[in-house]
């Protein structure tokens, strides 16, 4: 009985395995140590701007998109030069190659690595290869169904990375020969892409815990903030807020009441006095502790007087930008702290409209 025995020289569906964990590990794999070097140094770079540009307050969220785009097809193309345009077919053996100590896969012996890749593209496709139409639709199944589940229970996020590792380790133990396995590249390869998986997929949770992200409903803030304006919001421990800051809060009982708001709505405003300062308007001009406040940032003056009023404790007294068309602290009072969710940093959408807050 002949077996295949793996060449020396670097295995093409091995180099485009160790692309897959990351750009340029499978070109350093082969020996294409700056070219490798070069696609690994330009992947941290790309994921370092996308994330500035898409979450800084100073950044733009096209160019993040863009960054996005350039780092997919970065990715692609470092898997397909791994390859080195020697896409290898199944190893052709002259009679059956034995695969565990109960069957075999008569007539051929498979590529373990081409067996790998195929596992990391989709759970039980490396099985589907092999002819495991069983083991593979399972795979299959539980794979993207534990997937789709993770999106609404982020709870579950590690599951499916781990059925992804584990079809692929087994995949590669099935299709290679128990004498021939290198177990040290594989759990490399998986280890890589498990890490890789659960980084990628904790992302929505870490955007969701650290962000807010607001639709603006009204033109209570223009002309600062038009309708349909997109935010982000930063969630922050202990946010105190200071003079101007634009806020996002959950609507108080009282705005509800009288404005008609429903519950659970989200109201943006602007920071007009802190407690325990006094507020007052008067003939267009608001005056915080009796001082004139200035605000460039107005559509109009407001029409409407504010006799002096005190700014109890852990409240604020939060105004709309568009005065004489917003609901806010001169109809329904002060603010209480424990409502506020943080504080509106970004317009991050439409492009016409990405700009920081102040």
């Amino acid at each position: 009985m002949t077996v295949a025995v793996q060449s020396r020289h670097p295995h093409p569906w091995l180099a485009a395995n160790c692309s897959l964990v990351f750009p340029g590990l499978g070109q350093l794999y082969r020996g294409q140590v700056l070219k490798g070097s070069a696609m690994a140094i330009a992947t941290g770079s790309l994921v370092s701007f996308l994330t500035w540009s898409i979450f800084s307050a100073d950044g733009n969220t096209v160019q993040g998109l863009w960054a996005i785009a350039s780092l997919l097809v970065l990715y692609g193309w470092s898997i397909v030069d791994a390859l080195g345009g020697a896409v290898a077919p199944p190893i052709q053996g002259r009679s059956a190659v034995r695969v565990s100590a109960s069957k075999t896969l008569s007539g051929q012996a498979y590529d373990p690595w081409y067996t790998a890749f195929l596992s990391q593209v989709l759970p039980g496709l490396g099985h589907l290869y092999l002819q495991r139409v069983g083991v593979g639709s399972l795979l299959l199944v539980l794979g993207i169904g534990s997937a789709l589940l993770a999106q609404t229970h982020p709870s579950l996020l590690p599951v499916p990375a781990v059925i992804w590792a584990f079809g692929c380790y087994h995949g590669y133990r099935v299709a290679l020969p128990r004498h021939q396995q290198r177990h040290s590249l594989i759990w490399m390869v998986v280890l890589g892409m498990l890490l890789l998986r659960l980084t990628v997929g904790a992302i929505p949770a870490w955007v969701n815990h650290s962000f807010e992200q607001c639709i603006v409903p009204s033109r209570s803030m223009v002309p600062t903030l038009q309708i349909n304006d997109r935010l982000f919001v930063r969630h922050q421990a202990h946010y105190l807020p200071k003079l101007g800051d634009v806020v996002v809060f959950e609507a108080p009982a009282s705005a509800q009441e009288l404005s008609e708001i429903p519950p659970d709505t989200l109201m943006v405003k602007r920071v007009i006095a802190l407690p325990g300062q006094t507020v007052e308007v008067s003939k267009g001009q608001v005056f915080v502790n009796q001082q004139p406040l200035a605000e460039s940032y107005l559509a109009a003056a407001p029409s409407y007087d504010l006799a002096p009023s005190l700014v109890p404790p852990h409240h604020y007294f939060v105004l709309g930008d568009n005065r004489n068309a917003s609901s806010d602290s001169h109809l329904w009072g002060g603010l209480a702290e424990d409502l506020i969710i943080g504080r509106a940093y970004k317009i991050y959408w439409p492009p016409a409209r990405i700009t920081a807050l102040n």
